[in-house]
């Protein structure tokens, strides 16, 4: 499994549609993401996480519980998640989308699947699209759990998703 396409759009920092694609190299399979403290590398790691668990994002580290809790609870967190200036121009969505390859799920080929979370200023949405279509596997199992069940367990993505300035102090 490999992501291989990350896209926000609106959130927090990255006002607009921002698309990052990882190209797939044999020799290089790690991407790191590294840049100046401020320039949006949390915020990263944040829409990452939020894009796979929504409010389960709080099980997969406390610094995100902590946020959370913060903003005054995961509904205020989400209305913070708008960025400014898209607020300011009076939209009220925001969503982050990943596009991975390269699954395994026994009994089904998967050239790609999407994953989509979004917020519209009062509900979060989470759709899943296997090869573009809505899939009978996903609807069976509940989206939530299709992404704990196939896609990345909360307790795996706790060694995966980690934010640098931790090791370093």
């Amino acid at each position: 499994m490999r992501i291989n396409r990350i896209t926000l759009n609106n959130f927090r920092i990255y006002g607009g549609h921002n698309s990052i694609r990882f190209f797939d190299d044999e020799k290089k399979n790690v991407h790191i993401v590294t840049g100046y403290n401020g320039y949006g590398k949390t915020t990263f790691l944040t829409s990452l996480v939020w894009c796979l668990y929504g409010k389960g994002m709080q099980d997969v580290e406390e610094t995100f519980n902590k946020s959370i809790i913060d903003s005054g609870g995961y509904k205020k967190f989400l209305q913070e998640s708008l960025n400014k200036a898209a607020r300011k121009n009076g939209e009220n969505d925001f969503y982050v989308e990943l596009q991975i390859e390269g699954i395994n799920i026994p009994g089904f080929n998967i050239d790609n699947l999407s994953i989509k979370r979004s917020f519209n200023g009062k509900d979060e949405k989470l759709d899943i699209t296997i090869d573009g279509d809505f899939n009978e596997l996903v609807s069976e199992v509940g989206q939530e759990m299709f992404i704990q069940d196939f896609i990345l367990p909360r307790e795996i993505a706790k060694f995966f998703f980690f934010d640098a300035e931790k090791i370093t102090s």
